[in-house]
């Protein structure tokens, strides 16, 4: 018994030095005498309650504007909005049948039924088509209009996760890809992850079938040169589920594929707008009037990597491009690496913003379990904020909002730059992320690739990730990353035709490289940014996230004149590399105003004031 109890106290003793040492090794991290002293940051981070959104705030506008007609207030309208802002459709919102006819162009969203519309409503919408109008209806359960849409009846259904584009109406002559002609809108494999459609039956004219061959889009034509069209699920709660990341696995790519599930959709809104709508003026989605908008983007998150970055740093200051590092400051050894951002690091990030270069957060952990950690209290502070990943599974210490905050005090405090724009590790993306972002002073993310949600423009996030409450930051998605075989070298042609499909309307061609190797990946970006900078426009994420706010704050009316058509622009800021795409027929009446280029079908504001005004005569009038 006594051997036994000096074997137990002499095994107890080797534990608790072995702890000790461990944990030692553990709270050790290399000297960071740059912030010696400092704690912060000293301010708090309060989240704030979501404030659902407020459809009135899009009611204003002239009759030139698409006309969304809102048959219900608690229905995914904001999906609709977001989406037309950013493919750049001029609209506006009402609950008047009689305000919407004075437009051209009509939606009715997000149903037509005799129980959201009265018989006389219902009568001034058929009146409309017959007049030589157009109506856009998305799921037409009621109210007798089948034979102004063209169809017998309908079919309701949750089994179909794909649409399919055939014909050759106007409205769908944009489409040249397959990716365009067959779009998803749900999970095949995955009955739970697709939505409600509607099948439309005994229609003479399909647009569109699901994979069944029911009808899923319908169009009928009056005789007046009116036109009708059917849709047969709710658009704007299907663009928001996937802009959230809740498509449930829905796309057919990851990333570095063309994934435009959405974006046809916006593109078909544009089109029958642009084509039915007199003084029809639309914003186009890349600065200074380019084609598209390329971001080269970096995840500086492993020892290696922070060194190895002064390379590609070096490669784009020859090359006159700047670049967004995503930069994680891991001033703590644990699971996933050794400390790397410390005295001997810290001035290679300090050249990256002499270089031009933005530097962005990357959080502090860098945990795969970002996405389930708890928000924490807005309090959390350097130095005392000491997160450690455990493993892949667990994470030690660390919450949302102490990822977003210390993250971004020490990058200020380093480059002496406001930090605005940040990418978690692993793009693992809390649903509470936007509004943690919002209090912690962000104003840009890049977390999701394309083909998480379904679209290759920017938008606007939600509270929560839902349906209700928008908040201001606005998400980048990513088109190209490093990860998936195989190198990077080995799949230019491939990223340059994928840039070529989005620069048919604009789109943005974020790319995310991990600096940990050089060779493969610096010769992949010697090749493709020669190959597209005839056409794109190259800037940091928080350059392209500043012109984007810009650009959303933009109000663009017409109105007829004696000789022909006045155009209004009015901002929230200075505008500046805006293009504005305009009837091919129009001239302008007189001399340009300074800052403003014209050519056939265009409109460059290369620099204005917050209103802008000027007239067009038109030769078609």
């Amino acid at each position: 018994m006594f051997w036994n109890k000096r074997v137990a106290i002499l095994t107890s003793a080797l534990l608790a030095a072995a702890a000790a040492i461990a944990l030692a090794a553990y709270l050790n991290r290399p000297p960071l005498e740059a912030f010696d002293g400092a704690e912060g940051p000293s301010e708090i981070s309060p989240v704030a309650e979501p404030e659902p959104a407020d459809w009135t705030v899009h009611a204003e506008g002239s009759d030139s504007r698409l006309a969304i007609l809102l048959t219900d207030d608690a229905s995914s309208w904001i999906g609709l909005a977001e989406g037309l802002k950013s493919m750049g459709v001029p609209f506006r919102m009402t609950r008047d049948v009689d305000s919407a006819a004075r437009h051209d162009v009509i939606i009715v969203y997000p149903v037509i039924s005799g129980k959201v519309l009265e018989a006389d409503e219902l009568a001034s919408l058929g009146q409309h088509v017959e007049q030589g109008g157009t109506l856009i209806a998305t799921q037409v359960l009621g109210g007798g209009l089948q034979g102004v849409f063209g169809f017998e009846s309908i079919s309701e259904s949750r089994a179909h996760s794909e649409i399919r584009f055939a014909g050759n109406d106007p409205s769908l002559s944009f489409i040249n890809r397959a990716e365009e002609r067959t779009v998803r809108i749900g999970n095949p494999d995955r009955d739970s992850q697709r939505i409600g459609t509607q099948a439309f039956e005994g229609a003479p004219t399909i647009l569109a079938t699901y994979e069944d061959g029911s009808a899923a889009l319908v169009a009928n034509r009056h005789p007046s040169g009116g036109q009708a069209f059917a849709l047969g699920m709710d658009l704007g709660f299907f663009i928001l589920k996937a802009t959230n990341g809740r498509s449930g696995g829905a796309s057919r790519n990851y990333a570095n594929a063309y994934e435009p599930s959405v974006d046809t959709w916006l593109r078909w809104l544009k089109s029958v707008y642009t084509q039915n709508q007199a003084g029809a003026v639309t914003l186009h989605p890349a600065p200074e009037g380019r084609d598209l908008a390329v971001i080269v983007s970096f995840d500086v998150d492993y020892s290696d990597s922070i060194t190895k970055m002064e390379a590609y740093n070096d490669l784009l200051a020859r090359m006159e491009i700047p670049g967004t590092f995503f930069v994680q400051t891991k001033y703590f050894g644990d699971y996933n690496d050794e400390a790397f951002f410390h005295d001997l690091t810290v001035p290679g990030v300090q050249r990256l913003t002499e270089s031009g270069m933005e530097v962005a957060s990357h959080s502090v952990a860098h945990s795969p379990t970002f996405g389930d950690m708890p928000l924490g209290d807005g309090k959390e502070r350097y130095p005392h904020y000491q997160p450690r990943v455990l493993n892949r599974n667990r994470a030690w210490g660390a919450s949302i909002l102490g990822e977003l905050r210390v993250s971004k005090f020490l990058l200020e405090n380093v480059t002496g730059k406001e930090v605005v724009s940040f990418r978690p590790g692993y793009l693992a993306t809390p649903h509470q992320l936007p509004e943690a972002l919002e209090a912690s002073g962000y104003k840009y993310a890049s977390t999701m690739t394309s083909g998480n949600v379904l679209t290759h423009l920017p938008f606007r996030m939600n509270f929560g990730q839902g349906y209700e409450a928008q908040t201001d930051i606005f998400q980048f998605p990513i088109a190209i990353e490093d990860e998936i075989p195989p190198h990077m070298n080995l799949r230019v042609e491939p990223a340059i035709d994928l840039a070529n499909e989005l620069a048919e309307y604009g789109g943005s061609f974020v790319m995310l490289i991990h600096p940990n190797v050089t060779e493969e990946k610096l010769d992949f970006l010697k090749t493709i940014l020669p190959a597209l900078q005839p056409r794109a426009w190259f800037g940091t994420l928080e350059a392209y996230g500043n012109w984007w706010t810009m650009r959303d704050g933009v109000a663009v009316d017409t109105r007829r004149t004696q000789d022909g058509w006045e155009l209004s622009l009015t901002s929230r800021q200075p505008m500046r590399g805006l293009r504005l795409d305009i009837d091919p027929e129009w001239v302008p009446s007189g001399d340009l105003k300074d800052g403003l280029t014209f050519s056939p079908g265009q409109l460059h504001v290369d620099t204005a004031g917050t209103a802008l005004t000027m007239t067009f005569r038109s030769d078609a009038q």
